[in-house]
């Protein structure tokens, strides 16, 4: 349990040193650009933006025991801990101006996640853990709100924020398997928030993104075995950065 604990200390850490980091090169790239000459001036008065974007994220599940877990009716088994997992997406943009400094985009795309639960037994009063876990494909189809602030030569920042439906891409659907292993439903809907900045350069927008992803609706299928009987609920988490050229 302490291994599994210290793992997971290490990606809430990880996480906030990424945050970081690009902090401070955003804030130096954004000081270096005021004093260039403007590119793109008119790129804004455009409706309509089209782009792609390469994103890497960190992702895992929210665990909500049920009673039975809750009044002690697993003898062995004492914790769930999650675990967060590394994954990728990719996709396009599609970006429609509404007003000067509000934009609604959606980016549809595909990304590998991995949901990882590690579950910690006593076994003749030692400690044993086994995994259980998900990985899929997900097609995505994020719809976002982006308000943004006043140019400022190349450089202008930006919040976001919307709703994010997903559906599994590959593999059978939980129905259909008859293993005991951890059983995710193929559908997810999620509520998303970030920030980020865009950059101008004589081409192209560069805009490096961070966003938090929070599930709404309960990934746990709901088929009982030896990995689902503890839980009453999963709710999927990730911190993801992006990469966006349009």
């Amino acid at each position: 349990m302490q291994t599994a604990n210290f793992r997971y200390k290490l990606h809430l850490h990880w996480n906030k040193i990424i945050l970081f980091t690009l902090g401070v090169v955003f804030s130096f790239h954004v000081s270096a650009q005021q004093y260039e000459k403007e590119n793109l001036p008119n790129y804004d008065d455009q409706l309509i933006h089209y782009g792609f974007y390469l994103g890497g994220h960190t992702a895992n599940l929210k665990v909500r025991y049920n009673e039975a877990f809750v009044s002690n009716q697993f003898d062995s088994l004492h914790s769930i801990i999650p675990e967060s997992s590394p994954g990728f997406t990719v996709g396009f943009i599609v970006n429609l101006r509404i007003a000067q400094y509000l934009d609604l985009r959606t980016l549809p795309g595909v990304g590998l996640y991995q949901y990882t639960l590690n579950y910690n037994t006593y076994d003749q009063a030692e400690e044993v853990t086994f995994q259980g876990k998900k990985e899929a494909f997900y097609a995505e189809l994020p719809l976002l709100l982006k308000y943004k602030s006043q140019r400022r030569n190349n450089f202008r920042a930006y919040m976001i924020g919307g709703a994010k439906p997903s559906f599994e891409v590959s593999g059978k659907r939980p129905s259909e398997i008859n293993e005991d292993i951890l059983l995710i439903n193929t559908f997810n809907l999620a509520l998303e928030i970030g920030f980020g900045i865009d950059i101008y350069y004589e081409l192209f927008k560069f805009s490096p993104e961070i966003r938090f992803s929070r599930g709404l609706t309960n990934a746990l299928f709901d088929r009982q075995n030896s990995y689902s009987s503890p839980i009453n609920q999963l709710v999927t988490n990730s911190v993801s950065i992006y990469f966006q050229f349009q």
